[in-house]
C-alpha cells in the first residue's frame, strides 16, 4: 500500500501531480486563447456539429448537449456525439462584440467539436484502434477501480497472488491509456483536415490544431501517470524488501 511516508511514493505523488497539473494547464489556457479568436463560421456549436456529421455522411448521429467544461465526447454505443456547455456557450464567443450579429463560433469550439466528429467517423469506419479499446473497457474498468486495492490488500496481508491479480487488473487499466493515444491522434488528423476544408487556415489552422495538441497531451499525461503507477504497485510487489 502506498505510505504517506513513503519516499518512494512522494516522489511518484509529487512527478504525476506534476505531469497532469501541466497537462490541465495546458488545456485550459490553450482553449481560453483560442476561444476569443473568431472561427469566422458564422453558426452555432450544434449547427457546425450537425454540418460536419451531414457531410461524412452521419445523419444518423445525434447531437446532444451535456454540462460541464470540456466534456464533449463522442459516444460509440448510442451514436451520439455530446457537446459541453463551455463549448456550446463558445458560440457568442468572449469577445462579445461580434456575438451581436448571430452565432459566432471560435477557433476552439471548432476544433473541439472537429474532433468529436472524428471519434464518430472513425467508429462509422470500423477503426482498429478505437475497436481495440472498446474491447479493453471492462478491464480498464475493473483495473482502475477494484485492481488497486487487491494489491494493497495483498502487500499488506501478504497474500502476493492477490496482489499479483490486482497488478494484472491494473496493467489493463494502463493499456487502456496507450490504446486511446492513437484513437485520439487520429480523431485530430481528421478533425484538421475537417477544419481547414471549411476554410480556417493561417492564423486559424494554427489556433485548431494548437488546442488539438494541447488536448492530446492530458492524454499522453494519463497514459505516463498509469505506466508509472504500475510500476510503482509492481516495486512494491516483487522489488520491497522492508
Amino acid at each position: 500500500m502506498p505510505l504517506l511516508f513513503d519516499p518512494v511514493y512522494i516522489v511518484l505523488l509529487v512527478v504525476t501531480l506534476g505531469i497532469t497539473g501541466w497537462a490541465a494547464w495546458r488545456v485550459r489556457s490553450t482553449y481560453a486563447k483560442w476561444s476569443k479568436v473568431d472561427s469566422g463560421l458564422n453558426v452555432d456549436a450544434f449547427d457546425f456539429a450537425r454540418r460536419l456529421l451531414d457531410r461524412q455522411n452521419l445523419a444518423d448521429v445525434r447531437i446532444e448537449p451535456t454540462p460541464g467544461q470540456l466534456t464533449d465526447h463522442y459516444d460509440p454505443r448510442g451514436k451520439v456525439l455530446r457537446v459541453s456547455t463551455q463549448v456550446a456557450d463558445a458560440s457568442a464567443l468572449e469577445t462579445r462584440g461580434l456575438a451581436a450579429s448571430g452565432p459566432r463560433l471560435s477557433v476552439a469550439a471548432a476544433a473541439v467539436i472537429a474532433h468529436e466528429v472524428g471519434h464518430a467517423v472513425q467508429d462509422a469506419q470500423g477503426d482498429t484502434a478505437m475497436k481495440l479499446r472498446m474491447l479493453i473497457v471492462p478491464a480498464a474498468q475493473f483495473g482502475s477501480g477494484i485492481a488497486p486495492w487487491l494489491v494493497i490488500a495483498g502487500v499488506f496481508l501478504q497474500i502476493t497472488g492477490l496482489a499479483i491479480v490486482g497488478l494484472i487488473g491494473f496493467g489493463a487499466a494502463v493499456l487502456f491509456t496507450f490504446a486511446t493515444l492513437p484513437v485520439e491522434i487520429g480523431a485530430s488528423g481528421k478533425a484538421l483536415a475537417f477544419v481547414n476544408g471549411l476554410g480556417l487556415v493561417g492564423e486559424k489552422q494554427d489556433g485548431a490544431r494548437d488546442v488539438l495538441k494541447a488536448a492530446a497531451w492530458t492524454y499522453v499525461a494519463g497514459a505516463l501517470t498509469a505506466l508509472l503507477t504500475f510500476l510503482y504497485y509492481a516495486w512494491l510487489i516483487f522489488g520491497r524488501r522492508d
